[in-house]
């Protein structure tokens, strides 16, 4: 053990310090400070938790931005991130614990922190989702770092706040023996000839059934949403839309032939299109509506103010429905390194109908688009060729935007081959912010979203104006832009 180890677990007042409750500035801590050293709360949340846990001596830690090079690495970007803190605050350099000590090492960082005058750290982790890989789940290492974290927050002055999307983020729990893994299976013993083998529908029902369901993910899509029934809270929603119907609507599309799924998916979709579609007339005379893709601007500025952004640029990404945008998010983060951080991702709603038109123009007029809408004009030609390529500056209404035409005219393209070609698609946009992004100046807030979606037909080829999930339901992500971490 440490020498700093062996002090910190022998100092009384230390002791006293890890068995107290979270301390606070007075009156109610904030909502995610509450009940628990250990939480998932969405980004309002954190600040307030952030501000609480300052005023309450703790070192606040904050790690947004975290991109696909740390997967792996996770316990080196927080054990960076903290040092950085501490340097800040005059804390002494680390003591001898070994890199590979997790517990030595926090409680030296602990250690040092109450030298400085602190009550304790406090870590928060921006989204981690850009870390899971080719599993979509995050790496074995990293998830012990986020169970020993947890663990700590039980009986020492630290708290750990992740992003509230995180808690559907995948991830691996503690080893098993592989007996217990594959089931305990002795040597098997053949078959007597005597005895007939189980031909029944429900022996071949269950034989491997528990195989089946761990490894094709599309089943627990499909049982997630037919279990969905009657009127859903919008956060319940998204998160079906986001976790279930459109991971199961890219498998059927990329030919997943199984008469369950595409029930369940075509009963999602029809009834939240009949559902949006009555709604949708009401949002002109009530503020109970979801925020909307007419709302960026407001969503941007709200955005550039909570992270201290000097300048806010929007980015409309024609045809960048959510998946895409998912797509498109991974790959910016990883192309910009430190050059930038994500600092949200969020879904917005398109307006009826689910076109580029009908969303500029709500854009241009915001909710008085909704209750009096306007002569469409049609657009230019798409821009198909090279030009597409190019961001290009867009006066719309009073207020100026920056398009993208590159996702819309791929799509378009690729005809009979669309979900295929989304990964290739999304590289190419990427590729295009990313080089957007760079030429910025240092501490802008960049918000790219999606104007509206699109669905896939059997025959592969891309439709949209419709009122199904994936043409209303886009993604948009928020970059702060320069030399910041």
């Amino acid at each position: 053990m440490p020498t700093s180890h062996a002090r910190i677990m022998t100092d009384a007042s230390a002791q006293e310090t890890f068995t107290r409750p979270l301390p606070t500035s007075g009156g109610e801590p904030a909502p995610a400070a509450r009940a628990d050293r250990s939480c998932f709360a969405p980004l309002d949340e954190r600040d307030a938790a952030c501000a609480e846990l300052a005023r309450a001596g703790m070192v606040v830690v904050e790690l947004e931005g975290i991109g696909p090079s740390a997967r792996g690495r996770l316990a080196d970007a927080i054990d960076d991130a903290i040092e950085r803190e501490l340097a800040a605050r005059g804390a002494t350099g680390p003591g001898m614990a070994s890199a590979a000590d997790c517990d030595g090492v926090l409680s030296d960082q602990l250690f040092r922190a109450r030298r400085t005058g602190a009550t304790g750290i406090a870590l928060v982790l921006g989204p981690l989702r850009p870390l899971a890989g080719a599993t979509a789940a995050l790496a074995p290492e990293d998830c012990t770092t986020l169970r020993f974290l947890t663990e700590a927050t039980r009986d020492r002055p630290f708290v750990l706040i992740l992003d509230a999307r995180d808690a559907s983020t995948r991830g691996y729990g503690e080893p098993v023996t592989l007996g217990a893994l594959l089931g305990n299976r002795g040597i098997p013993t053949p078959t007597p000839t005597s005895t007939p083998t189980p031909t029944s529908d429900l022996a071949r029902h269950t034989a491997g059934a528990s195989v089946v369901e761990r490894e094709e993910a599309w089943r627990a899509w499909t049982l997630q949403l037919a279990a969905a029934r009657g009127p859903q809270p919008l956060s319940a929603l998204e998160k079906l839309f986001t976790d279930c119907y459109m991971p199961l609507a890219n498998a059927i599309a990329a030919g997943l032939d199984d008469p369950r799924a595409r029930a369940a998916q075509e009963e999602f979709r029809s009834t939240f299109a009949k559902g949006y579609a009555d709604a949708f007339p009401t949002f002109a005379a009530t503020t109970k509506r979801p925020r909307m893709v007419l709302d960026a601007h407001e969503v941007a500025a709200r955005i550039a103010r909570l992270h201290g952004a000097r300048t806010t640029r929007l980015l409309l990404v024609d045809g960048m429905r959510w998946d895409v945008s998912r797509l498109v998010h991974e790959r910016v983060a990883s192309k910009l390194s430190v050059g930038a951080s994500v600092t949200d991702e969020l879904v917005l709603w398109s307006a009826l109908p689910t076109t580029t038109m009908r969303q500029l123009e709500t854009i241009a007029r915001g909710v008085e688009a909704l209750r009096a809408p306007g002569e469409l004009e049609a657009e230019a030609e798409l821009q198909r060729s090279r030009t597409a390529e190019y961001v290009r500056r867009l006066r719309v209404g009073p207020r100026e935007i920056h398009k993208l035409d590159l996702v819309e005219a791929r799509v378009q393209a690729a005809r009979g081959n669309v979900a295929r070609a989304l990964p290739e698609v999304a590289e190419g946009v990427a590729d295009v912010i990313a080089r957007h992004a760079g030429a910025l100046a240092p501490h802008t807030l960049l918000f790219v979203f999606g104007d509206h979606g699109f669905t896939i037909d059997k025959g592969g080829v891309a439709r949209q104006g419709g009122a199904s999930p994936e043409e209303v339901l886009v993604g948009a992500f928020a970059l702060l832009v320069g030399d910041v971490h």
